[in-house]
């Protein structure tokens, strides 16, 4: 009689040291991948520090962000310089023109405008003379506008041409002198545009940079080791 031996199935059970292999490498490759973001991370720019940066020079938090494409950071470089060279060269200008009409009105009307006030000068321009002047004060009833007909306020042209001259010259540096407070309220803007900017790109940097983790659960919520790496582009 033959004999038949029942054949026993095996199951497939995974060994225990293949587990704890998955585990250490698990383990491993996530702490390999968030040393290797954290080091990037601190490479990241601060948006902070780019916004201070362009604050002081505009541009200069562009070039903090990406020393290789800070094409806008240029842009508002170059828009500063213009803005600084056109302040100081207007500026410079009202000082020559306001020396130009002194030395012409202390050399031509005899009068010397050195610590007097802005109506005095307006006044020199606007007659001929202090008695004119004073004359046209007290037929309109100005009496607190008079200047006391001493030396120090007495002042005669040599001619109507002269006058003219001295008085388009006084008027210009006022037209110079006006247009300052609007370019130091652009070097404001520009600077203020310039780290506003810087700061974005700052921040974009952060939120695109690669993302490590190590996670005990998978994507379904059931037991088991997930190691993500997650990189934005």
């Amino acid at each position: 009689m033959n004999c038949l031996s029942p054949i026993k199935s095996v199951s497939p059970i995974i060994p225990v040291w293949f587990s704890i292999f998955i585990f250490i490498f698990a383990i491993s490759f996530s702490t390999a991948a968030e040393a290797q973001v954290k080091e990037q991370e601190e490479d990241l720019p601060s948006a902070k520090r780019a916004f201070l940066r362009s604050l002081v020079v505009p541009g200069w938090g562009h070039y903090y962000v990406d020393n290789e494409n800070w094409t806008r950071g240029k842009y508002h470089l170059a828009g500063e310089v213009v803005l600084v060279l056109s302040y100081f060269g207007l500026d410079a200008r009202a000082d020559n023109l306001e020396n130009d009409f002194i030395t012409l009105a202390l050399s031509k009307a005899r009068t010397d405008l050195s610590g007097k006030k802005r109506d005095y000068l307006i006044a020199v321009g606007n007659y001929d003379d202090l008695d004119s002047y004073n004359e046209a004060q007290i037929r309109t009833r100005n009496w607190d506008q008079l200047y006391p007909e001493t030396a120090e306020y007495q002042w005669s042209w040599e001619n109507r041409d002269l006058r003219n001259q001295y008085r388009n010259t006084r008027e210009r540096v006022d037209k110079h002198r006006s247009q300052l407070p609007t370019l130091l309220a652009l070097m404001a803007a520009n600077r203020l545009f310039s780290g506003l900017s810087a700061f974005v790109r700052a921040r974009d940097k952060w939120e695109n940079a690669p993302e490590a983790k190590l996670s005990y659960f998978n994507e379904f919520g059931e037991p088991g080791f997930t190691a993500v790496l997650r990189f934005n582009f």
